[in-house]
């Protein structure tokens, strides 16, 4: 999904190339100590890119966003730049997240 929103990664600065899809392991107990989680991202010299691509994104993709801010936050001292890729995204949503600092992509803006 990714490929679909290329030009509108670029506009925001992400070189869609450079992401990766791994996983995160909370070593530190922030959520679970073992447990681990799916990710998309990828790291520069001065930010780690986070991203949650969902092809509909409801009140779960906030938790989802949150838990993998923690996460990334307790485990790298760089700054973060968190971005939900979405065709469709409930309103509620797009500006709870808006106001935590996350950049939005999406086709369509459900209300």
């Amino acid at each position: 999904m990714l490929k679909l929103y290329r030009k509108a990664l670029e506009l925001h600065g992400v070189d869609p190339k450079r992401v990766e899809h791994g996983t995160i392991v909370d070593t530190v107990g922030i959520i679970e100590k073992g447990r681990s989680f799916e990710v998309v991202f990828y790291e520069t010299d001065d930010y780690i890119y986070v991203f949650e691509i969902k092809n509909f994104s409801d009140k779960g993709v906030i938790d989802q966003v949150f838990i993998r801010k923690k996460l990334f936050s307790a485990l790298y001292s760089k700054p973060l730049k968190v971005f939900v890729v979405t065709n469709y995204i409930e309103r509620e949503v797009k500006e709870k997240l808006e106001k935590e600092g996350v950049e939005i992509i999406a086709s369509y803006v459900v209300d």
